[in-house]
Formats: C-alpha cells, sequence, structure tokens
C-alpha cells in the first residue's frame, strides 16, 4: 500500500455519494487529512460536495478525480490541492499523494480518537495534557475534557511517529510543551497554575526534551 510505503499508518474510508460523506463528516464529528472527490458522483456532482465539505472544514486537502479538466473555476472556490484526469496513472497518484503528504506534515497538526464509536478530532495545539486513569485517558483542553481508551503509551508512540513531542513527566501524564509556563527539576507549572510533579525515573528525559525545545542548558 502507498501509506506504507511512505512510512504511515492511514484509516482509509470509501463513500459512494457526496450525501452519505457528509452525514458522515457531520454526525460522527470525523476528520479527514485528504479526501478524494469524483466530480462524477451520485445525488450530486463533486463540486457541489466539495464546496459543503469547505463549510465543514477549511483545511482538509481536496483531490479532484475527474474525465474533465474544465473545472478550474470550480476548483479555485474550494481550494481544491490537485486534479488527477482519468484514467489515474500511478505514477501521478503516487506522486499526487507524496504531495499532499509533504502539505499535510506543514499543516496543524491533529489528534484523532473514538470514544462510544463516535469519531473525535481535535487540534494538538488546543490539547492541555493527557491522563491516564486506569482503563481511560483523559484529554484536558481547559474548557472541556474529553475521554478516549487509548494508552498513554500508544499516544506518546504516535505523537512521535509524527515528529511532535509532549513532556511525559509521570506514568500517568503527557504534557503539551506549549502550555508549560515554569519548568523546574521536578515540577512543571502550567499557564493556568496547575503545578504537576515530575517523576524521579522521567527527570532526565524531560530536562533533555525542554532544552531540545528551548535551547537552554540542561537543568540538572
Amino acid at each position: 500500500m502507498l501509506s506504507e510505503k511512505s512510512g504511515i499508518a492511514a484509516d482509509i474510508d470509501v463513500f459512494f455519494d457526496g450525501r452519505t460523506l457528509m452525514d458522515y463528516l457531520i454526525n460522527q464529528k470525523a476528520g479527514y487529512d485528504i479526501i478524494y472527490i469524483d466530480i462524477e458522483l451520485k445525488s450530486e456532482n463533486g463540486v457541489e460536495t466539495a464546496r459543503k465539505i469547505r463549510q465543514h472544514d477549511k483545511n482538509v486537502l481536496l483531490i479532484f478525480v475527474t474525465n474533465y479538466e474544465s473545472f478550474a473555476k470550480e476548483a479555485f472556490e474550494v481550494s481544491a490541492f490537485r486534479f488527477i484526469t482519468k484514467p489515474i496513472e500511478g505514477e501521478i497518484f503516487e506522486k499526487y499523494f507524496i504531495n499532499a503528504l509533504e502539505a499535510v506534515r506543514q499543516t496543524p497538526h491533529f489528534f484523532q480518537f473514538q470514544y462510544n464509536k463516535v469519531h473525535y478530532r481535535l487540534a494538538i495545539s488546543q490539547i492541555i495534557y493527557f491522563q491516564s486513569d486506569r482503563r481511560v485517558t483523559y484529554i484536558n483542553i481547559g474548557t472541556e475534557t474529553q475521554k478516549c481508551y487509548e494508552t498513554l503509551n500508544s499516544i506518546e508512540q504516535n505523537l512521535k511517529q509524527r515528529g511532535i513531542y509532549f513532556f511525559r513527566t509521570h506514568q500517568s501524564f503527557l504534557v503539551n510543551p506549549k502550555y508549560v509556563e515554569i519548568y523546574t527539576y521536578d515540577t512543571i507549572q502550567l499557564q493556568d497554575g496547575t503545578v504537576l510533579a515530575i517523576s524521579e525515573k522521567r527527570r532526565k528525559a524531560v530536562s533533555e526534551l525542554y532544552c531540545q525545545i528551548k535551547g537552554d542548558a540542561i537543568i540538572v
């Protein structure tokens, strides 16, 4: 699979008409990084679906798949990323996928998860910290706390694979460096005044990551 060849784990969904896609995006609160849209969809054409997608999601990359090349105006209106004309050439498809992947990596990152069979997507920049409690992981975004069943180890590994680093201050905490106001040898204080302890076995790793991010001398 092309995604595996590119070194990523991709979740792929297939929809046969625009209405079903939009229902899923809205009702399941799911988000995608890339959406391929065939211009010739059932019930409404791909351009109309693309316009609705743009009302719901301003950032997702849209790639049109079409037999025609006369959609320049419509593509501009919905900020289409690329056109792929039929019959689809493997080299072109791969090239555009890699282009899209590079663009996704340069755009704001998101954390996608599922809880009670509902899919969610949060901007990484919103997340203050993850906190695990037995089988549930709580996601603190300041104004509210959401839940997922993914383990902290899994979340941390997933973030690292995408070049995103959080402080693992404790077995039960994964903290976004963006929200750290004060850092000492054994504690960090968040912007809202919350103070979290850094466990003894994690102090060196936290210190090294802090210095890597801040460019300061290691605190000992």
